[in-house]
């Protein structure tokens, strides 16, 4: 009897921990990945930095950093992130407001495809590589 009592709280403690460790890890995909090309409004010349880190624990920083007066000061936001199917789903608070982006996430790239802000005439098209690239 206490052997069976033995096996069921051996078996209850690992559906358990189980479940507590829902939340995926991306050890493979986290890092720093910097833009390399961009079309559209502007170019990767415009900026002096454009970056996404993914962290393994699905927390994603963005920061942009323009070269010209206008774009000049720095932006960044913090949200989280999931990837799956080859698609990244971006979740970020700005000023309050949430936004909810879908990426592709290809090879190791991040890749922004017709990305539109009608309220600034914006729209650009971007990929992200990740450095410094691992094998």
């Amino acid at each position: 009897m206490k052997k069976i009592l033995l096996l069921l709280g051996i078996f209850l403690t690992s559906i358990m921990l189980m479940s507590c460790s829902g939340s995926k890890y991306y050890t493979y995909e986290k890092g720093l990945y910097e833009l390399y090309f961009m079309s559209g409004n502007f170019s990767s010349s415009s900026f002096e930095y454009f970056t996404i880190e993914l962290f393994e624990n699905g927390k994603i920083i963005i920061k942009i950093k323009g070269k010209y007066t206008m774009y000049a000061d720095e932006f960044k936001a913090v949200g989280k992130f999931s990837i799956e199917d080859e698609k990244i789903t971006v979740n970020i608070n700005i000023d309050g407001e949430e936004f909810t982006e879908v990426y592709d996430y290809k090879n190791g790239e991040i890749h922004m495809w017709n990305v539109k802000d009608p309220e600034n005439n914006i729209s650009f098209s971007a990929k992200f590589r990740r450095y410094p690239l691992s094998s």
